[in-house]
């Protein structure tokens, strides 16, 4: 009974002596691979803007790649619209050439030159002006009437173009004029509001006895910013008057940087034949009133009359 109690003890002593070391001796895990990442710099770029793209926790080969593909195509090398090389790193950042093209795009990434996608990311390409009126065939569907006699209409002939546009004043005496035309825009991306203003010396508005003539007309813009809604509007009668930009409430008043009459020499006004182009940027000028606001969208176009052609919100 002696031997086998010795027995007995030492076999409980080698397995604690086993089951102690065992415990002591730390397995290795498996380090997981650090999944790729890729990022650009903005969710959207403008038409030819160049786009910045960081890449992370690449292979290190010196063909590991990443390329730029319109959303939606196939990773098939003839769909590459850009491509680099990271050359080994593993980390890194790529500027590319932009794109002409407004559209939905994605970079993605890739090891060893293969078509094996590791990581991709989508973004936009956004255009640099959106043309909501050119009178090429038809006017936009989206004018809207909203005090006057006259409709909106397309005549032909427009600054180099096929058509033109033209919104009649309907002054009803030295003071007022009732007319007022609408055309949403809805903007929030491009705020350069541009148009061509004519110069159709052989068309004859309905409430005038000459060819070519328009009197004076307001454009403008409602908008939307910090501090509100705003209405901003541009008339060169304030340039015949000297008169400096103005606020009175909401609406926000500017001299025009050009001439808005034909004909109607006495006042100023322009030959009956002469286009001009009108620029403005908006936000630069809603701070000429209110230095600290913002410009957040452009929501609708307003006119009280107009020869008009192109016109148009753009970034630059």
């Amino acid at each position: 009974m002696k031997n086998i109690k010795s027995i007995s003890i030492l076999s409980i002593l080698v397995i604690m002596f086993v089951g102690c070391g065992s415990s002591s001796v730390k397995k290795e895990e498996p380090q997981p691979i650090a999944k790729v990442k890729i990022t650009t710099s903005k969710l959207s770029y403008f038409e030819e803007e160049n786009i910045t793209i960081t890449f992370k926790n690449m292979l290190g080969n010196k063909h590991d790649w990443i390329g730029i593909y319109s959303k939606g195509s196939s990773n098939d090398f003839k769909s590459i619209l850009r491509r680099k090389d990271t050359n080994g790193s593993k980390n890194g950042k790529f500027i590319f050439e932009g794109i002409q093209e407004a559209g939905a795009y994605e970079a993605r990434a890739f090891f060893k030159d293969s078509l094996v996608l590791e990581s991709s990311i989508s973004f936009k390409i956004l255009s640099n002006a959106v043309l909501y009126e050119d009178a090429e065939n038809n006017l936009s569907t989206g004018w809207r009437q909203i005090l006057g006699h006259y409709k909106p209409l397309r005549v032909p002939h427009g600054f180099k173009s096929k058509g033109a546009l033209v919104l009649t004043p309907e002054w009803i005496d030295d003071y007022t004029n009732i007319a007022e035309y609408h055309l949403d825009m809805n903007n929030s991306v491009q705020q350069i509001l541009e148009m061509d203003m004519g110069g159709l010396k052989d068309y004859r508005l309905p409430n005038l006895p000459n060819f070519g003539y328009i009197q004076h007309h307001s454009v403008g813009v409602y908008v939307h910013t910090t501090k509100g809604e705003r209405a901003m509007l541009w008339d060169s009668f304030f340039n015949h008057g000297k008169v400096k930009p103005f606020k009175k409430g909401r609406w926000l008043n500017y001299p025009s940087p050009v001439e808005h009459v034909r004909g109607y020499k006495e006042v100023g006004g322009l030959d009956i034949d002469k286009w001009v182009h009108f620029r403005v940027d908006v936000e630069k000028e809603l701070q000429k009133l209110e230095p600290d606001n913002k410009l957040l969208s452009i929501d609708t176009f307003f006119a009280t009359g107009g020869f008009l052609d192109n016109l148009k919100l753009s970034k630059e």
